[in-house]
């Protein structure tokens, strides 16, 4: 094996999967990143970028709403709560869109990638910036799953945006997670090495 680059979306779909779902996740992930061409990103692609459009628009909502109504049938009701969702997180935030750098952040011979395809930056009121991951799918994300991405997130922000706090906001139910102050990061670290290294034997085992 030369690698794995999958992004950080992925890695956090894969973390907070059960045991038996972890290897039908990686199958999936394994076609969808071997084959160029694949469609398996469209379902919700298109409000991931009515996102990246809302924060820097001077309607946010609106934006968000515009892809709802261009939703088709299949994706109506996943599109409607997140937009409801976002509408209330976006109620109670005070920023504006600002750009954000890519990173790459390696962990053994699993590399986890981050960049304004998947994940957005903030600027508040205050001055003070974050980044930003939206997590879109349907189970509700626990703060344990979530202090993994936050790690890598914090991990890469120099490349991303330097002095920037990392968040993963849960969008359907408006959500936002971040790690606390106190978070012990050495722990973190050994976890994910060990969810990167479990991802690597399931992405061999199902090839």
């Amino acid at each position: 094996m030369d690698g794995v680059q999958i992004s950080l979306g992925s890695f956090l779909d894969y973390a907070r999967s059960t045991p038996r779902g972890c290897a039908a996740i990686v199958r999936d992930q394994r076609g969808i990143y071997l084959d160029p061409h694949s469609m398996a990103w469209a379902f919700y692609g298109p409000f991931r970028a009515a996102l990246r459009r809302a924060v820097h628009a001077t309607d946010p909502v609106a934006v968000v709403a515009a892809a709802v109504h261009a939703a088709r049938p299949v994706q109506q009701e996943h599109y409607r709560r997140l937009h409801a969702g976002f509408e209330r997180w976006w109620a109670r935030t005070r920023a504006v869109g600002v750009p954000l750098g890519s990173a790459v952040w390696p962990c053994g011979e699993l590399a986890i990638t981050v960049s304004g395809r998947s994940a957005v930056a903030l600027r508040y009121a205050d001055g003070g910036t974050e980044v930003v991951l939206p997590y879109l799918k349907e189970p509700e994300l626990d703060g344990g799953t979530a202090n993994l991405a936050l790690r890598v997130l914090e991990r890469a922000m120099p490349d991303l945006l330097p002095g920037a706090r990392p968040m993963v906001l849960d969008v359907r139910r408006g959500r936002p997670l971040r790690l606390r102050r106190n978070a012990n990061r050495a722990e973190l670290d050994a976890l994910i090495a060990a969810e990167s290294a479990k991802y690597l034997v399931h992405w061999d085992a199902v090839a």
